[in-house]
């Protein structure tokens, strides 16, 4: 699969479904097999691993985070590109430049 150097509103993504994971009191904890590091979220993290379990726009992602937290739409967007390209670098995350499929 092939995606963009960056990674745009417009692009959809979806997390691997390879990765394993699970709820740790408040946390979630991930395990990547491929790379044999785990990862652990919470907060706002959790919430986008789990909106990404099926295939999902980034700028769709933004509204729905921007309206739950009530933050402005321009510090939402920086910080969830930021947090999406942390897992798309470890490879914890599917991208496309296309529609939903």
């Amino acid at each position: 699969m092939t995606f963009p150097q960056m990674l745009s509103l417009d692009c959809v993504v979806q997390r691997d479904p390879e990765i394993i994971a699970a709820e740790a009191d408040k946390d979630l904890v991930m395990v990547s097999i491929a790379n044999g590091l785990y990862y652990a979220v919470s907060d706002v993290a959790r919430e986008i691993w789990q909106a990404i379990e099926s295939p999902k726009k980034i700028s769709d992602l933004i509204d729905d985070l921007a309206g739950s937290y009530n933050i402005d739409r321009t510090t939402c967007q920086e910080e969830t590109l930021s947090f999406l390209e942390d897992l798309r670098s470890e490879g914890m995350l599917k991208v496309s430049d296309g529609s939903i499929p």
